[in-house]
């Protein structure tokens, strides 16, 4: 009888162990991927993995391509696209639809993804919703910092592979939001990425973290 009770008991953690594995399992296959080029399939800036290909990524939409430089040097490649050239674009971060505003995807020399940012005016104060959106799925890597400006103000996550840093100031009745996620393997030691992302302060020369 006691023998009986202990294989029940062993059944029924095995059984419970086989549906947590699949209910996982399924929530994970739910997660829908980004599509390998920008178009009516929604794009999620957070989802970026840093391994795209850039011919692929941008496929027929119409873009523009400056270069940035250092010391009269290119170090890198802005690619900016917009949807007001490309109508079926869609982009968002997280659940917050972003598809309206320009992005600008930054390249290396050697084309590998060093990062997105994108930066829009509203009259509509949504810096919450942007900071739930990312703490959504990154919270546990959220950064503290020590707000030395209130205009603006800066929120960062830093996971095991990208930055994503949020920036929001406010000028009389307009709201400005600035977003950038950063592939973490271009350091700040070891590459200008101030020279990159432009006026972002990714290397936070003018905070600190606590």
């Amino acid at each position: 009888m006691i023998q009986e009770k202990y294989t029940l008991k062993r059944r029924n953690k095995f059984l419970f162990a086989v549906i947590f594995v699949l209910s996982v399992y399924s929530c994970k296959s739910q997660e829908k991927e980004n599509p390998k080029t920008l178009g009516s399939s929604n794009f999620d800036i957070e989802k970026i993995t840093f391994h795209e290909n850039i011919d692929t990524l941008f496929g027929t939409n119409k873009y523009y391509k400056t270069s940035i430089k250092d010391s009269d040097s290119d170090i890198s490649y802005n690619y900016i696209i917009s949807k007001k050239q490309n109508e079926n674009i869609r982009v968002s971060l997280g659940n917050t639809d972003i598809s309206s505003y320009k992005y600008d995807f930054k390249v290396s020399k050697n084309n590998e993804i060093i990062g997105v940012s994108t930066s829009f005016v509203l009259k509509e104060n949504i810096k919450d919703k942007i900071i739930n959106d990312i703490d959504r799925q990154y919270k546990t890597f959220k950064v503290n910092i020590n707000q030395l400006y209130d205009n603006p103000s800066v929120y960062r996550w830093e996971t095991p592979d990208k930055i994503i840093q949020f920036a929001y100031s406010s000028f009389e009745k307009d709201n400005i939001y600035t977003i950038s996620i950063v592939n973490k393997k271009f350091d700040c030691s070891r590459f200008p990425l101030e020279k990159v992302f432009v006026g972002e302060d990714i290397c936070l020369k003018k905070y600190q973290k606590k």
